[in-house]
């Protein structure tokens, strides 16, 4: 007799899809346990555990997808400071000049 269920949840792009499987690696879910399929328009994602982490694997597979990863959110921060590289200096000259002049007070 099997103690494994399957959760299975739809994302409507592959980039959704690659991230729940991130997710879930980093929660400590085996690799080779979580599949992505394509049906229609939609990325499924499935993940085969044992019944007592199948609450906490569903807590991260049907969470919100509001929140950006840690690595999406570095990675639109160098995008801006590649695409702004003139207001990147311009900030950080401001920066420099605001800590001198708090670090200088007499």
């Amino acid at each position: 007799m099997s103690d494994t269920s399957s959760i299975t949840a739809s994302f409507p792009t592959l980039e959704a899809a690659r991230s729940a499987c991130k997710r879930l690696a980093r929660a400590g879910f085996a690799r080779n346990s979580i599949d992505i399929k394509r049906r229609r328009d939609d990325f499924e994602v499935s993940i085969s555990t044992r019944d007592e982490n199948r609450l906490r694997a569903e807590a991260i597979l049907l969470r919100p997808a509001r929140v950006l990863d840690a690595g999406q959110a570095a990675d639109g921060a160098l995008d801006f400071v590649y695409r702004n590289r003139g207001l990147t200096i311009g900030l950080a000259a401001l920066a420099g000049f605001l800590l001198f002049g708090l670090t200088n007070r007499r």
